[in-house]
């Protein structure tokens, strides 16, 4: 993997046999995929408004992030609070996981087996609250419906109408520590 310095950013390049290009922000740094034999200085400055404008719109959520404050919890009053929210919401939703467990996750706060196991990111013990419960929520949502479509986000706000804020300060808390 090559590394290229484009304006002051940092840019992956990945070749693979593929005949598409992509250009994607992870974590703050940019990677273009591309076939063997293009030219990746060529596809960066045709793409260089979108990249200058990603790379500034990333750098304030990254300021954002920076100002949120984590909160100091105990392990113990964090299990505490994801079963009392897990007992709440399964009542309201009408059902029940196969179990709940904890792990560490690079990319997102929980998910849902096939088997109906939820499963929750560690890192969860400093985020609000607010932010926990709506993650319990989501993930017992999906023990109703299976998938992100409308009856799923119906559910969603029928619960936590204002659940695209949360959204966003959810990607905020994950650029600070996931």
């Amino acid at each position: 993997m090559e590394t290229i310095n484009f304006n002051g950013i940092s840019c992956q390049v990945v070749r693979r046999n593929s005949r598409r290009i992509r250009l994607v922000f992870h974590g703050g740094q940019l990677r273009v995929v591309l076939p063997r034999h293009v030219d990746p200085l060529s596809i960066i400055d045709q793409h260089k408004k979108w990249i200058l404008e990603k790379h500034e719109w990333f750098r304030r959520q990254l300021l954002l992030a920076g100002q949120l404050e984590l909160v100091r919890r105990s392990k113990e009053g964090f299990l505490r609070l994801v079963r009392d929210w897990s007992r709440h919401y399964a009542g309201a939703l009408g059902v029940q996981p196969a179990g709940i467990g904890f792990r560490k996750m690079k990319s997102k706060w929980g998910s849902c087996s096939t088997m109906g196991k939820i499963s929750l990111n560690t890192k969860l013990q400093v985020l609000p609250e607010e932010l926990i419960a709506f993650i319990v929520f989501h993930e017992l949502a999906h023990l109703k419906v299976r998938n992100h479509g409308t009856a799923f986000k119906a559910l969603i706000r029928a619960e936590f109408p204002d659940f695209r804020s949360l959204d966003k300060q959810l990607k905020l808390f994950g650029l600070k520590i996931l």
